[in-house]
C-alpha cells in the first residue's frame, strides 16, 4: 500500500483526493500513512490515535495535514493541477477545524493568512464549474473565511479580498436567482 492508498484512509470524507498525482509528494510521514492504510482503520480521529499509539504527538498530525494542504497548492499553482480544487478546499476546512479543536489556533491564523487569497481563486474557479447551489455553497464559505481573515487580521489586503469575494458571491447570487445578503461581520446571516 502506498501514500496515496494511506492519505485516503485518513480522509475517506474526500473521495476527491483519488484523483491527486500523490508521485511528487515527499513527507516525513510516508511510513506511518502506509502503515495506517494496511491498519484496516480509517478517518481522521483513527489516524491521529494510529500516530500517538506509535510514539507521535498530535502535532505530528497537524504538521502532516499542514503538509498535505501545501502539497495540493503547490499542485494547483505550479502545475496548473485542477483535479485538486475540491480536495484542496474540502482539507482546508478540515484543517481549520482540527488545528482549532487540537490546540493549535495559531497554527491556523498562520495558514489562514497566508493561504486565504488562493481559497477564495480555488472557490471562484469551482464555482465557475458547477452548478449555481454547489457553485454558491463555496462561494460563501470563502467569503466567510475573508471575513474572518479581514476580522482577525485587519489588514487592507483581507479588506480588499473581503470585497472582491463578496462582489464575487453578489453576482453568483444575481446569476441564480439567490436571494441572499452579503454579511459585513461574522456572526450576521448570508
Amino acid at each position: 500500500m502506498g501514500v496515496k492508498e494511506g492519505v485516503m484512509k485518513v480522509f475517506p470524507e474526500i473521495p476527491e483526493l483519488e484523483s491527486v498525482d500523490f508521485s511528487r509528494y515527499s513527507t516525513p510521514y510516508a511510513a506511518v500513512l502506509r502503515a495506517f492504510g494496511e491498519s484496516g482503520k480509517s478517518g481522521l480521529r483513527e489516524f491521529e490515535e494510529f500516530v500517538v499509539s506509535k510514539g507521535g504527538a498530535k502535532k505530528d498530525v497537524g504538521k502532516f495535514l499542514i503538509s498535505l494542504f501545501q502539497y495540493l497548492l503547490i499542485l494547483y499553482r505550479r502545475f496548473n493541477d485542477e483535479s485538486i480544487e475540491v480536495p484542496a478546499f474540502k482539507l482546508f476546512l478540515t484543517l481549520k477545524g482540527w488545528l482549532n479543536e487540537n490546540g493549535f489556533v495559531n497554527d491556523y491564523r498562520k495558514i489562514l493568512h497566508s493561504f486565504v487569497g488562493h481559497i477564495v481563486d480555488i472557490a471562484e474557479k469551482i464555482a465557475e464549474k458547477s452548478d449555481c447551489d454547489i457553485g454558491a455553497a463555496y462561494m460563501k464559505t470563502a467569503y466567510l473565511l475573508t471575513l474572518e481573515a479581514e476580522e482577525t487580521f485587519g489588514e487592507e489586503y483581507f479588506r480588499e479580498l473581503k470585497g472582491k469575494t463578496g462582489e464575487l458571491l453578489k453576482s453568483l447570487y444575481e446569476k441564480c436567482g439567490i436571494d441572499g445578503e452579503i454579511p459585513e461581520k461574522r456572526g450576521e446571516r448570508c
